[in-house]
């Protein structure tokens, strides 16, 4: 019940700040927020490695640092380069502008309370959080549908390739059936990541402290 009432919370705070800024500020906001946020979910297990290797203390937080240090620089580069892009804010017919900006901020709302509620899946919670393991409750439905998407879009219009490159190491994930013919970085091929969080939430508590080594 309570990660329920954090994703309302986040819907309507977003929504209701993004709201003021009109609909062509909304429409390119939610355009800067899909990429950042695919962007961030992308890549940030080799940021989070990279991380790690430098600094191994609170190494439970390293994955949910990595991935929104992610998201906020791309997010600044993108929004910076669209306001380069685009300088002069479009004008609407009042009835445009008022139903635009709404659906828009919605869109946004909804989209970054997704992405909010797939990254708090990475945060060092209690294992009890998301409620009973034994009746599935290991996510929400914003996390489970952000999931679903990152992992269709890898799957095709998003796909790369298998092959190291100057940011990921070789594919070493199994590969799914259905996918051995893609050639691609699936991500989750085997929709284990919230099982796989539950499972590092039970090892935060069975320490006493997250500062595991130095």
């Amino acid at each position: 019940m309570f990660p329920i009432l954090i994703a309302c919370l986040i819907f309507i705070v977003v929504a209701g700040a993004t709201w003021w800024f009109g609909l062509w500020s909304n429409l390119i906001t939610l355009i800067n927020l899909f990429l950042a946020s695919l962007i961030a979910s992308s890549i940030y297990q080799p940021v989070a490695n990279l991380i790690f290797s430098k600094q191994k203390s609170f190494v439970y937080l390293v994955d949910f640092i990595a991935v929104w240090l992610s998201f906020v620089i791309a997010f600044i580069v993108l929004r910076g380069l669209t306001d380069l892009l685009s300088s002069y804010r479009l004008k609407f017919d009042p009835i445009v502008e008022m139903s635009g900006r709404t659906i828009f901020s919605l869109w946004v709302a909804g989209v970054f309370t997704c992405f909010a509620m797939f990254t708090l899946q990475m945060a060092p919670l209690s294992p009890d959080f998301y409620g009973d393991r034994s009746n599935g409750h290991t996510g929400t439905i914003p996390d489970r549908a952000w999931l679903a998407f990152v992992q269709s879009r890898s799957r095709g219009a998003l796909s790369a390739g298998q092959d190291e490159n100057f940011l990921f190491s070789a594919y070493e994930l199994k590969e799914h059936e259905d996918d051995k013919d893609l050639n691609a970085r699936v991500f989750d091929p085997f929709a284990g990541f919230l099982i796989q969080q539950h499972m590092m939430r039970i090892s935060i508590s069975l320490n006493r402290s997250l500062r595991v080594s130095m």
